[in-house]
Order: structure tokens, then C-alpha cells, then sequence
């Protein structure tokens, strides 16, 4: 039997028709994601007067997007040495290899002393494959006579989120059901994760009986299409010999309109007590 004592509490709980799915508003940690590169230009470096940095962010993080650029000089001490340079932060543009537009522009002097500087930017319907830049450059036409050196990191809003998502309820053998996940206005850059436990429900009645029952899920994109399938039985299913669900999908592009799952009973027996947690993890690899 799959049931531990503590499920089987859980699902007597729901013996009068208590039936639901858990739905979870956008929650997560506090936490950010960043990525971090350096830079060079001047003299002794293969970059006479600028180098410009691409960094892959997902599409639509919240909050923006911040670069934080890390800034100093070599060469002897005296102001008369310092550096002038100028600080681009560009948003993506739609073909990998074009600059997008510059978003913010700062001016600031490369001493021997290492400085920072920030700049911000609303988020971008694009990311990934199209990448947001920063150039470092010499304010002065020519190569500076000293190295100009640092680092650049983007900050991003990258906590899992939880997805909300409509009730199931009971299961009848060899029903289907579709259902919402999320809202209607659609989903970023990067991976959807779904698990889900469900119960055998015994003549009828919304306790959990003795038999497993396997099931189809099909995760389908705001055009109709089915984009991932998963026939599997109970995620917190003990028998090792039994496929444990989990539906994992990454959005390779931002796509707008409402995401759906379609979930198929393929026994002889009725499904209850679902209970799901769907996620999703901003993000750019598979």
C-alpha cells in the first residue's frame, strides 16, 4: 500500500466531498540571481578603448534588471592620470548579434581606488538567446595610456514561484479535465515543475482504496498545443516498480495567453484527493 498513516488521516479529512487542489499565489524567497563578468580596456589589453560584456537574462524577470559595474585603474598615483569612461547599459535587441537600445548612460572617472556604479532598467519581452549588454569605454577619442579594468554583474529577480491553478476535484475512471495554470497573461523564460498526489477512491466514496491509479497529463501553450506529456501514477507512490509523477517543461520564450493542463484517469477506478504543486523557476537553460 502506498498510504503512510498520515496520508490516510489526510485523506479520511475529506470522507464528506472536501475535496481540492493546492493552490499557491506567487510566493519564494527574497533571493536574486546574478551574473558576473569581467572587463578590460587600455593599454596592454586586447581592447584599446571599450569592451563591451552580453549576459543571457530570462525575459520579464520582476523588478528589472541592475548592473552593477566594479571600476579602477593602473599607472601612477596624481588625478591627472585618472580616466575618463563612459558606462552603457543596453536593453535586448531582436537579433543576438545587434545592440539593443541603451537604457541608461553614466559617466564616471577610473582612479587607482575601485569604485561602483548602478544602473537599472525595467525587464524586456525579450532575453536569453538575446542577450542584454554592457560596455565599459574611454570617454576620449583613442586608446587610454593605462589599463581600465573591473567587473560587471546583472542582478535579477530569479526565486521560484509558485502557480496558481484551478481545483480537480474527483476523477472518474476514463474521465478527462482541463484545467487552468496561472493567469491569462501567460509565462516567461524557463522551467515549469509539477508534481501531484492523488488517492484510489473506493466504490465511490473519497477515501483512498487499494489500487494506484495512473494517469495522463498533458501541459498545453496558449496556442492549443500539447507541448509536454507525462502518463504517471501518484508522485508520493511507494512502490518503486510504479513511475512517480512529475511534469517538468522549460519556456524557451516568453508567450503570452493562458496555459492549460489536461489530465486523463487511463483505469478502472476514480481519482480524489489531488493535491499539486506547480512552480516555475525563471531562467534560460533547459
Amino acid at each position: 500500500m502506498r498510504k503512510t498513516s498520515k496520508t490516510i488521516l489526510r485523506s479520511l479529512g475529506r470522507v464528506f466531498g472536501i475535496s481540492a487542489l493546492l493552490a499557491f499565489a506567487t510566493a519564494g524567497t527574497a533571493s536574486a540571481e546574478n551574473i558576473s563578468k569581467t572587463f578590460e580596456f587600455g593599454e596592454g589589453t586586447t581592447q584599446p578603448r571599450s569592451h563591451v560584456r552580453t549576459f543571457p537574462i530570462p525575459c520579464g524577470t520582476v523588478g528589472g534588471v541592475a548592473a552593477v559595474v566594479k571600476f579602477q585603474r593602473l599607472g601612477p598615483d596624481g588625478a591627472g592620470n585618472n580616466i575618463p569612461i563612459i558606462i552603457e547599459f543596453r536593453e535586448p535587441d531582436t537579433a543576438p548579434d545587434q545592440e539593443g537600445p541603451v537604457v541608461e548612460t553614466k559617466s564616471a572617472t577610473a582612479t587607482k581606488t575601485e569604485q561602483t556604479v548602478i544602473l537599472r532598467s525595467q525587464s524586456s519581452n525579450r532575453g536569453c538567446s538575446l542577450p542584454w549588454r554592457v560596455r565599459v569605454r574611454h570617454a576620449n577619442e583613442g586608446t587610454p595610456p593605462v589599463r581600465v579594468f573591473g567587473s560587471i554583474r546583472l542582478d535579477f529577480d530569479g526565486r521560484v514561484r509558485n502557480l496558481d491553478a484551478e481545483g480537480m476535484g474527483f476523477l472518474d475512471k476514463g474521465e478527462t479535465k482541463t484545467i487552468k495554470l496561472a493567469d491569462s497573461s501567460g509565462l516567461q523564460q524557463g522551467t515549469i515543475e509539477i508534481t501531484a498526489n492523488w488517492d484510489h477512491s473506493l466504490y465511490g466514496a473519497r477515501v483512498p482504496g487499494p489500487n494506484p491509479i495512473k494517469l495522463k497529463w498533458e501541459l498545453i501553450n496558449p496556442s492549443g498545443a500539447v507541448v509536454k506529456t507525462v502518463e504517471a501514477y501518484s508522485s508520493d507512490e511507494s512502490r518503486s516498480e510504479l513511475t512517480r509523477f512529475r511534469l517538468d517543461y522549460h519556456v524557451t520564450k516568453h508567450t503570452s495567453g493562458q496555459w492549460k493542463l489536461r489530465i486523463t484517469n487511463l483505469t478502472n477506478h476514480d481519482a480524489t484527493n489531488f493535491e499539486r504543486t506547480s512552480r516555475f523557476t525563471p531562467g534560460c537553460s533547459n
